[in-house]
């Protein structure tokens, strides 16, 4: 064999050696590949498989369905002596907000006799009426005091002059559904307090607009809890047997 023979021979041998060395470098990354469209192939299947039958139904509570929540007479107690000691604290200024701190100790008293009685749901629908009429009668206070904290905007007042319209239209329903007749004249008084709120936001005035809002949210709000007070509570579902 010639020495060019032999010469073509050798780069022929190595030749073949590097095609193999580069086919072997070569095979980790396509086993990488394949497992990346594996994989991606199966997160495309299960997403259309989630879209066609939707996510899977939440299991099933352990007791049976969930009731209203316990109350505890303690827990109400406390809250009718904190009521008491803020509406100690609050100096009334006119008619209106000595009305609302009228009807809120009224239905302090009431909530008392219902503890004493075990009543808990009328006790505690009642004293969280009472603070809602003492936070009612305290917001127009904060008018002499001035602002605190971060104003509302004029966007988040409107928002909130738009629920407290739609609320007004259930005033009525909450007064009569509630059975006292001294609460007659507290759905004007809510309605007053959106005519105010209105009248401040037409002038610009965003601290009293929001304020007599909160007046007006929170007359409604005392009124809800009180017709809440006449209505018998849910029972307490029975618990399944496992």
């Amino acid at each position: 064999m010639g020495a060019e023979e032999k010469a073509e021979l050798l780069c022929t041998h190595a030749d073949t050696g590097c095609e193999r060395m580069r086919s072997m470098r070569g095979a980790p990354a396509l086993w990488i590949f394949v497992v990346l469209l594996v994989s991606i192939l199966n997160f495309a299947w299960a997403e259309s498989l989630w879209a066609r039958q939707g996510p899977p139904p939440p299991p099933p509570p352990p007791h049976g369905r969930p009731g209203p929540p316990r109350l505890d007479s303690r827990a109400i107690t406390d809250h009718i002596q904190k009521v008491r000691r803020h509406l100690e604290e609050i100096k009334p200024n006119d008619q209106d907000c000595e009305i609302l701190l009228a009807l809120a100790r009224r239905n302090l008293d009431k909530a008392e006799e219902k503890v004493h009685a075990n009543d808990l749901f009328v006790a505690d629908r009642l004293v969280t009426a009472s603070d809602a009429f003492m936070h009612a009668a305290e917001h127009p206070l904060h008018l002499e005091e001035g602002p605190k904290g971060p104003r509302p905007d004029a966007e988040e007042i409107a928002t909130h002059l738009q629920r407290v319209y739609f609320r007004l239209q259930q005033a009525d329903y909450f007064a009569q559904a509630s059975g006292d007749e001294n609460v007659k004249q507290l759905p004007g008084l809510a309605r007053k307090f959106y005519e105010k709120s209105l009248q401040a936001y037409d002038k610009q005035n965003w601290l009293e607009a929001e304020e007599c809002a909160r007046s007006a949210d929170d007359t409604i709000r005392g009124l809800e809890n009180l017709a809440q007070s006449a209505t018998s509570p849910p029972p307490r579902p029975r618990s399944e047997s496992r």
